[in-house]
């Protein structure tokens, strides 16, 4: 068959009207359980701003159809392909999520809606990556949807969380991060200052990565405020780091390819990643028994679970997944009793593992590989 560009992409956007009726009909049911819970103004109010984010999502994919071709290639697929049907459902999740900005704080099972939203948005978003590569999808449609989806997703969430109290004013401005800083960039083109390209990272896909799923943790409806607000320092300082680094680099202030900036990154590397997290994990365990021991507010079912992790962060078995365990554990008792100085150390301990990793003197880091790769690349190929 002669390949025929203009029945293709004909072809796409009846599919582009499948998708938008599918978001309409979701939206419409999600205004009936509303209208049924809520008066019928903060009903009505919900449905504005879902559709809202509906429009802006079908404007970019009806832009960005003429894209769905791999990223090397210039022929269209015919069809959007499963790996963008799953990105599709994550930017339906977000349409759900945001018609409760700006309304009432949701009251009894509506209270976890948007934490399960943004939960279920994040979830899909680790597995569609996966899909697309596994299939051999990979289009340019589908990352211009990842982007710009992930955009979309981590302001609303960051909108709610600073409306629930569970995130300070300021964090807004990390949630619009990737956005500010292409428009510096776009900036600096304009006034023909120069541009560079961004330096290679072993961290900044995972500290993004952190930082949704942080987002997605304060929006849980349980956090004492200062709990929250706590966590929040502690996981902004990675992300303005990375941030800051990357605009430093791009905007030509330092240069990431001269040899004494190597030097520098290797030597802080060494320090940090590898020499550091051990003093963290003793420390870490060390808090982690204090409470264990003082504490009465612990259920009895967490005892073991908490000392499960104090093993594999002393241990450097899994580390990573340890130091959550105790992250969740220092959060949980901040929250029954208030935060003091041992719970909030131990849970910025936990966070400086969780971001670094268990550094040297671990027994087994299987989740390094699993953190830092391309998971469903034919060749297995790391990020």
């Amino acid at each position: 068959m002669v390949y025929d560009e203009r029945r293709l992409i004909g072809e796409l956007r009846r599919q582009w009207l499948y998708v938008a009726l599918i978001y309409v009909s979701v939206l419409g049911l999600g205004y009936w359980v509303l209208w049924r819970a809520w008066s019928t103004a903060d009903a009505l109010q919900w449905l504005l701003l879902a559709t809202l984010a509906m429009m802006v999502q079908m404007i970019v994919l009806w832009w960005a159809l003429r894209f769905n071709h791999p990223p090397e290639g210039a022929a269209l697929f015919p069809t959007l392909g499963v790996a963008n049907g799953m990105t599709l459902t994550r930017g339906l999740l977000t349409c759900l999520m945001a018609g409760f900005l700006f309304a009432p704080s949701p009251q009894g099972w509506l209270a976890w809606a948007p934490a399960l939203l943004y939960m279920s948005e994040r979830v899909i978003d680790f597995f569609d990556g996966f899909v697309a590569r596994y299939t051999s999808r990979e289009t340019r449609l589908g990352a211009i949807l990842d982007i710009e989806f992930d955009g979309l997703g981590i302001l609303i969430a960051v909108g709610l969380a600073i409306q629930y109290g569970h995130l300070p004013p300021w964090y807004l401005i990390l949630g619009m991060a990737r956005q500010l800083f292409i428009l510096g960039i776009w900036l600096r083109r304009r006034l023909g200052k120069p541009v560079r390209e961004l330096p290679p990272s072993d961290h900044r896909r995972l500290i993004a990565g952190f930082q949704t799923g942080f987002i997605s943790i304060a929006l849980w409806p349980l956090w004492r405020d200062e709990v929250a607000l706590f966590a929040a320092w502690l996981f902004a300082v990675p992300l303005a780091f990375s941030f800051g680094r990357d605009w430093l680099a791009v905007s030509a202030a330092i240069d990431a390819d001269s040899p004494r900036y190597h030097s520098l990154r290797r030597r802080a590397k060494w320090l940090i990643e590898e020499q550091s997290p051990f003093v963290v994990r003793l420390l870490a365990a060390l808090l982690a028994i204090w409470l264990l021991r003082q504490s009465d507010a612990i259920p009895l079912w967490a005892a073991p679970v908490a000392a499960l992790a104090v093993g594999s962060v002393l241990l450097g078995v899994v580390g990573r997944a340890g130091a959550l365990a105790l992250a969740f554990f220092a959060a949980f008792d901040a929250t029954t009793i208030g935060l003091h100085w041992v719970n909030a150390l131990l849970l910025a301990c936990s966070v400086y593992i969780l971001h670094i990793g268990s550094g040297r003197w671990s027994l087994w880091r299987p989740e390094e590989y699993y953190l830092h790769a391309k998971l469903g690349a034919r060749n297995g190929g790391r990020s």
